[in-house]
């Protein structure tokens, strides 16, 4: 491969890296919810900022928003390759899923993503498993370096295109659009992001029309530790603000994310929590999240009001974004709105 034989010389001193549902705890799931969380292995973070990496593993059971169909034929015949978990997925929600020859490990969703190989994790990528796929695009975020890494792919002649993560109720289809105008279906980004938008717009207007407000605080978690309180700028943000809730980072000053301070969380005294399913499975599943003593204190652990949801779906701001946003909706308020 050509690519691969010229890192050598191409590469220099390139850094060497490596590395939908909901339940409610102690409730019954749902329609189009998943069983009770289990111990299952934990999931990596698909890409909330500067957070620490996981472990991947467990495959995500809902369906991509948007049934995008690739027509350029000069797309048909490009290899592309995403760094990021929920780039792969708007990669294949826009139809082109047939054309990525590999992702990192964030890439859970759609299962076709979880099932290829894997180049290592965007935040400590290196040349060489990259360059070996021959990709003719790599799609990746602000997230994706070291820097070097980056520099020696567009010395080999791999183009490395930034896409826009705006946390924000249009970031979702704004990402669509420039990842679908990158791999050459516009067309097929503006349907999707169409639906991506109205989805959110729809949920937004639900919550705009519920009568309560609930304290609610996301936790990060991977075992003893990493336990973090995810705030403004960490993806999940203005998924609260558009869902009615109140989120208690921010009244605690928390900006990105800060790790979990037990007497902080419970004065706090968050109605509801959230959490992933890798992050309850990694702290023992429900008794062990219920027993930890920054949840136990709340009125969220007191009557049992934890949201679980797949990590991909909670935090990556992708083609199921108002799916998710509007099972917020009816998961904060309790289905009562219109």
């Amino acid at each position: 491969m050509a690519a691969a034989s010229a890192l050598s010389t191409a590469c220099g001193s390139a850094a060497q890296g490596s590395t939908d549902a909901t339940t409610e705890v102690g409730a019954s799931p749902t329609p189009g919810v998943t069983a009770p969380v289990t111990d299952s292995a934990p999931a990596d973070i698909p890409s909330p900022a500067t957070i620490p990496d996981g472990t991947p593993a467990g495959t995500p059971i809902s369906t991509p928003a948007g049934t995008g169909t690739a027509t350029d034929p000069d797309a048909q015949h490009q290899r592309i390759l995403p760094v990021d978990g929920d780039l792969a997925e708007i990669v294949f929600a826009l139809g082109l899923g047939d054309r990525v020859v590999a992702t990192d490990i964030s890439a859970t969703f759609p299962p076709a993503a979880d099932d290829l190989p894997e180049i290592g994790y965007q935040r400590a990528l290196a040349p060489e498993p990259i360059a070996v796929f021959e990709p003719t695009i790599v799609l990746a975020t602000d997230l994706a370096g070291p820097p070097e890494t980056l520099e020696a792919l567009e010395r080999l002649g791999i183009p490395v295109e930034i896409m826009p993560s705006e946390d924000s109720p249009t970031g979702p289809g704004e990402k669509i659009r420039a990842v679908a105008a990158a791999i050459g279906v516009p067309g097929e980004g503006d349907e999707l992001a169409a639906v991506v938008d109205s989805e959110i717009r729809d949920a937004v207007g639900r919550a705009a029309a519920a009568t309560s407000a609930p304290r609610t605080g996301v936790l990060y978690l991977r075992g003893q530790n990493v336990q973090l309180l995810l705030g403004e700028g960490s993806g999940v943000d203005w998924l609260l603000e558009a869902a009615g809730a109140v989120n208690v980072a921010d009244e605690l000053g928390v900006v990105d994310h800060a790790p979990i301070d037990a007497e902080a969380l419970v004065a706090a005294a968050p109605d509801v929590l959230i959490v992933t399913e890798a992050g309850l499975a990694s702290v023992g599943g429900r008794d062990g999240l219920l027993s930890m003593p920054a949840v136990s204190g709340t009125p969220a652990g007191e009557h049992g009001r934890i949201l679980v949801y797949d990590d991909q779906f909670l935090l990556g701001n992708g083609p199921r974004t108002g799916q998710l946003l509007d099972q917020l909706v009816t998961d904060l308020h309790g289905g009562a709105t219109p």
